[in-house]
């Protein structure tokens, strides 16, 4: 029996979102070869970006705000499930009534919303429509965004041997899904494979069932008092009014189109990726600062693009 080649896409879409949100920082290892991979971070990252990619290309139209604004409701699970919001798992430098201040600017505002969706979504589109979604860094610069990325892993890694096998592993598995997929349905229309009506009618309430079940599985007791909580849900329904303003606004507007790279280059974009996390992480051995330094750059960097991006993305869904 043969699946369909939607749910096929729907594989590798959350193999992207997890390479790119969990991989790509080492928060997972090995996320298709462990049980918390298989059951938890593929599932809870491929439903995210099922559920609000469809929104997005049914309601509206795929541009950098209806995109980033979606990816901010993605990132929000930081707060119910991970609570790191809260209650990081390291010391918060800048809390404000019980909010970790830039744990809300680097990682619901920033990474989940460029890394987990916009990314993942734009390699998708390079598969399918190949609609121009990925930043311009990424496109005029793919060599030393791997390179980028590689750093960001190592400082995670808890060793150069981690670093390989993990790249290495994740890589390889998600080539053999888009060699796979450029062999069989190349230029499908994604606007198509994406979920119907009545696929969302059970998708949501899946991702809706994970939220309940992490929320009290992952520490229960760090969910703070109601005053804290209410931050959280004024960001969701801050984000939530201003993507339903952009979305119908995007609307009619045409998306630029681009050119996919050949799997050639993706496997040598690869090799870079792997080449770079294991480079990084053995100057660490005998630089110990040097994740510290990669760390600080990526909180500042993270925290300057998110209030940018957020104020950007309000700004023109606002604007008459």
């Amino acid at each position: 029996m043969r699946l369909p080649k939607k749910y096929i896409f729907w594989f590798l879409l959350a193999s992207l979102s997890a390479l790119f949100g969990e991989v790509a920082i080492g928060a997972t290892l090995f996320p298709f070869f462990s049980l918390w991979g298989i059951l938890v971070i593929l599932p809870l990252y491929g439903l995210h970006t099922l559920v609000l990619a469809s929104i997005v290309y049914r309601f509206g139209r795929p541009r950098f705000e209806t995109l980033y604004l979606a990816g901010v409701i993605f990132g929000l699970y930081e707060a119910y499930i991970t609570k790191i919001i809260w209650n990081p798992d390291w010391e918060a430098v800048i809390q404000v009534g019980g909010i970790s201040v830039l744990e809300v600017l680097v990682v619901v505002l920033f990474w989940h919303p460029f890394m987990s969706f916009i990314i993942p979504l734009g390699m998708a589109e390079l598969l399918t429509s190949r609609r121009k979604l990925l930043p311009g860094f990424v496109l005029k610069h793919p060599v030393a965004f791997a390179v980028v990325l590689g750093a960001l892993e190592s400082s995670n890694s808890p060793s150069p041997l981690h670093s390989f096998l993990s790249l290495a592993s994740t890589l390889m598995v998600v080539l053999i899904l888009i060699r796979w997929w450029r062999k069989h349905y190349e230029g499908e229309n994604l606007d198509d494979i994406l979920p119907s009506p009545g696929e969302l009618r059970f998708l949501l309430p899946l991702l809706l069932a994970y939220y309940v079940v992490l929320g009290l599985g992952i520490k229960r007791e760090a969910i703070p008092g109601y005053g804290a909580q209410a931050f959280v849900w004024f960001l969701y329904i801050v984000t939530g009014f201003l993507l339903c303003r952009a979305l119908r606004k995007s609307r009619g507007v045409e998306v630029e189109r681009t050119s996919a790279p050949s799997l050639r280059t993706l496997i040598v974009l690869s090799a870079i990726w792997i080449l770079s996390g294991l480079a990084f992480s053995t100057a660490e051995l005998f630089f110990h600062e040097l994740r510290y330094i990669i760390f600080a750059g990526l909180w500042l960097f993270g925290a300057l693009t998110a209030l940018v991006s957020f104020f950007r993305s309000a700004w023109w869904a606002l604007k008459k």
